[in-house]
């Protein structure tokens, strides 16, 4: 797993459901927010895709009801473009930061 994926592991091991994980895609893409300077690079569109798809598929993410496959790149590529778009889903920037505000490191 990429390193922005063990870094989220470790700052909030129980991991997210799938609506909490979209929010946070979406908020590190448009503002690179809530993560260390080092491992901003990784937030592109590619980068939170492929980490996203690696984080669904050890459970880190929690399955939606009723199931559906979250475990693949092309699922968070379409979140990560959601962003500009609001379609198929909406970023509600203040839900994000309030998500992404769990994996500040603390002062």
């Amino acid at each position: 797993m990429e390193a922005l994926g063990t870094y989220l592991r470790t700052r909030w091991p129980e991991g997210l459901a799938l609506d909490d994980a979209v929010q946070l895609c979406m908020h590190l893409y448009s503002t690179r927010d809530g993560i260390p300077v080092p491992l901003q690079p990784l937030a592109s569109r590619d980068g939170l895709a492929k980490t996203f798809a690696a984080l669904a598929s050890c459970g880190w993410i929690r399955q939606p009801t009723p199931p559906a496959d979250i475990s693949g790149v092309d699922f968070w590529t379409i979140v990560v473009s959601s962003v500009t778009k609001q379609w198929p889903w909406r970023y509600d920037g203040e839900e994000a930061r309030t998500i992404a505000a769990r994996f500040r490191a603390s002062a």
